[in-house]
């Protein structure tokens, strides 16, 4: 009779039930994300990012949305698509990083490779960017807005990430000097033990 009780709170706490999230809640009641939330439903990525085991999601204020409302509707769908890293990050784990670039897969990655990835680069004094490949590197990760460690973490950035492709500024931008890393989609269970946990899943400034 007792056990039950504690298989239950196994259950509760196991891997697959940790993971499980819904962005659209998580953003519903944050209305200077409201442009993006509308977008990121009507081009079905929302619903994509939800069946992912983990993934961070780089949210843009209204008044940041004007270079991804004026794409196309297909265009669209990738830009946003963009903005989905596919693995959970914070600022903790982005600045622990040992090298002080890197490239991460995004969800663009599954249907364009070559597209699909953002550079991460952290400046000498400590501001962390963010970009698309061949464009500014420019994007700047201002705050965590929300998070479930460590399935999903949704970070405000303040621009829009996007290649020259979807209209995205060419130039190499601001970066940070450091060696290149490369973040591989999927973390192990290992790697995910071994993990720091996450302290802020309320919104919070970045350190500048």
């Amino acid at each position: 009779m007792t056990l039950l009780p504690v298989l239950l709170l196994l259950a509760a706490a196991s891997p697959a039930a940790l993971g499980a999230f819904d962005v659209n809640q998580m953003l519903a009641d944050k209305s200077q994300y409201g442009s993006f939330l509308k977008l990121l439903t009507q081009t079905k990525v929302a619903e994509e990012t939800n069946q992912l085991k983990s993934a961070s999601l780089l949210v843009l204020q209204d008044k940041a949305m004007k270079p991804i409302t004026s794409l196309p509707a297909d265009k669209q769908r990738m830009a946003m698509a963009n903005h989905v890293l596919l693995k959970y990050f914070d600022p903790i784990q982005l600045g622990e990083m040992k090298d002080r670039t890197a490239m991460l897969p995004t969800l663009l990655s599954n249907t364009d490779k070559k597209l699909g990835v953002v550079n991460y680069t952290k400046a000498s004094d400590g501001q962390m960017y963010l970009g698309a490949p061949g464009a500014a590197c420019v994007a700047k990760l201002v705050k965590v807005v929300a998070a479930r460690p460590y399935a999903i973490s949704i970070m405000e950035v303040s621009e829009a990430i996007l290649p020259p492709a979807l209209g995205g500024s060419g130039g190499p931008g601001r970066r940070a000097k450091g060696g290149k890393g490369k973040v591989k989609p999927k973390s192990s269970d290992a790697d995910e033990a071994a993990a720091k946990p996450a302290t802020e899943p309320k919104a919070t400034d970045v350190p500048k």
